[in-house]
């Protein structure tokens, strides 16, 4: 494996990309209008639908989980703090990245993790002088293998691995931010495939998509 970081991802709706020569890191970009558009719309979806169940009786229990504080993989042994990033400082709509290579970052302008809808979280595949990142093994996990939240209130949520997918680094990647507001998702996203050493980039990307399963 290339032991470069990881570094800019130019998608079309969702980019992973740099954030400078001296530190090749790892950014999940969505356009500013996918933002105020895809991410609004399914946002006030998910809320509809909840109120929807809770006026017919069903799910009256329901609470919002907390801010996401603990990642949890036991299959490749990934226990990580989990930061909080909105849009990347340089004003390009990008998804902001975590700032180092043991954490993870949730992307807080989408849903809480074990809310209604697609929660996503970005990790670094390695990095100059890291050899592995904080997801270097998630192309490992397997349908069924469990992954944990941990909120700030103590509540863990557990999700199970439903699907992996490995889009090109320029593929449009709509799945990952939208769909089925039924459900709670969580969607792990790093980089996969060939370093390219002229454009300073990983060639493909990997997306472990998970639902949630149980909530204590």
């Amino acid at each position: 494996m290339n032991s470069h970081s990881t570094q800019t991802f130019s998608w079309k709706l969702a980019v992973l990309f740099s954030i400078g020569a001296g530190l090749l890191a790892l950014v999940l970009s969505i356009s500013l209008q996918a933002r105020s558009e895809t991410v609004q719309g399914y946002l006030a979806s998910a809320l509809q639908n909840v109120e929807d169940r809770v006026s017919r009786g069903q799910g009256a229990s329901y609470q919002t989980p907390g801010k996401p504080s603990q990642l949890i993989i036991p299959a490749i042994g990934v226990s990580a703090h989990i930061q909080s990033v909105g849009l990347a400082w340089q004003g390009t709509g990008d998804m902001g990245i975590p700032t180092n290579f043991t954490d993870v970052g949730w992307y807080d302008e989408g849903p809480v993790p074990g809310a209604p809808g697609s929660a996503v979280i970005d990790g670094h595949l390695d990095g100059r002088n890291i050899r592995e990142g904080v997801f270097y093994n998630l192309d490992k996990l397997k349908i069924g293998d469990l992954v944990e939240v941990i909120d700030t209130g103590g509540k863990t949520l557990k999700f199970k691995v439903v699907d992996t997918k490995i889009y090109d680094y320029d593929a449009p990647t709509t799945d990952i931010f939208s769909g089925d507001v039924s459900k709670a998702r969580l969607n792990l996203i790093t980089c996969a495939g060939s370093w390219v050493k002229s454009s300073q980039l990983y060639n493909k990307r990997i997306v472990v998509f998970t639902e949630l399963v149980d909530s204590h």
